[in-house]
């Protein structure tokens, strides 16, 4: 039931039976219900001054009920096991301190978590200006919403990147098609995948699920506003440091990438490391604060710090 637009038809943007392009919530099964669903985009939101949500979906800049903590909760349970129990991962960026790389040693893993919209895809259906993504045979609820389009990182594999040797996770304002869809499937079977990620999910495969907003009960989280995402992102690293899983993760090897400008800078707060990705392809329609190609394999890289497209 996918209609195109007719609007600039090479960029495939899709509409299902709405003004501007926008998704219905009762197009996106698997979330909790809303009173209201007047304009709400299934997934990442878009341009704050224009977008409306549906209440309770927290979402930055709107009229919605979500809290989030001047601190994060500290869990009891982000204790580190003993040096034994410790899965080091790949290592880490360096450090001049003796102690510091004494424990570096024992604490070494790294975390690397993606945005989805624009970050894990592109445009739906646009591979004239983005050759190197994928077109799936399943929608994707996303901004305008249309096919679900890997971008060229998600098609090559985050395993063709360092992250490859890292844990992963997902931090998103948006919430892919919905918990039971083909595409919310896809994002955790397909994509989510790397040699030390298999592992771990081989031997925690509860962990395989999706968890919202700050309610971290897994590495995969939906539904975290804009500007706060970072929040979300070291919930995900104590997740794993938790005693259950023992991964002990320091700060300063957790790497954040997203396509969206105001997302970056609030990591530096944290100790976290972020990076703005789509750099070459900027959304023009959305006076280029997301992406339109998605992210590279190439601008997934372990170099610390904040870094936005014009300041890398």
């Amino acid at each position: 039931g996918w209609q195109n637009s007719g609007s600039d038809a090479s960029y495939g943007d899709w509409v299902e039976g709405t003004s501007g392009g926008e998704m219905g919530m009762d197009a996106v099964p698997g979330l909790p219900a809303a009173n209201s669903n007047d304009g709400w985009v299934g997934a990442e939101m878009q341009d704050h001054a224009q977008d409306q949500t549906a209440p309770g979906f927290g979402m930055e800049g709107h009229d919605a009920e979500t809290v989030v903590p001047a601190e994060v909760e500290d869990h009891s349970a982000d204790q580190a096991a003993p040096p034994d129990a410790m899965d080091t991962g790949a290592g880490d960026a360096g450090g001049d301190d003796e102690d510091e790389d004494s424990s570096d040693k024992v604490c070494g893993s790294c975390l690397c978590v993606f945005d989805i919209d624009r970050t894990l895809t592109g445009v739906q259906g646009d591979t004239a200006h983005c050759p190197d993504n994928k077109v799936l045979g399943f929608p994707d609820y996303g901004y305008d919403g249309g096919p679900a389009t890997l971008s060229a990182l998600a098609n090559k594999g985050i395993k063709s990147t360092f992250c490859n040797k890292c844990y992963l996770g997902i931090t998103s304002a948006g919430a892919g098609s919905g918990e039971g869809s083909e595409w919310n499937k896809y994002l955790l079977d397909e994509v989510m995948t790397g040699e030390v990620q298999d592992a771990f999910t081989e031997k925690f495969p509860d962990a395989k699920k999706w968890s919202y907003k700050l309610d971290v009960q897994s590495p995969y989280v939906l539904l975290q506003p804009d500007r706060e995402k970072q929040h979300a992102v070291e919930l995900i690293r104590k997740w794993y440091g938790a005693q259950e899983r023992a991964v002990c993760i320091q700060p300063k090897n957790v790497f954040f990438y997203g396509d969206r400008t105001e997302n970056i800078k609030p990591f530096k707060d944290m100790g976290l490391n972020s990076h703005e990705i789509s750099c070459d392809s900027r959304d023009i329609k959305r006076h280029g604060i997301i992406g339109h190609c998605g992210a590279r394999p190439d601008e997934i890289k372990r170099q610390p710090g904040n870094h936005l497209c014009n300041k890398n």
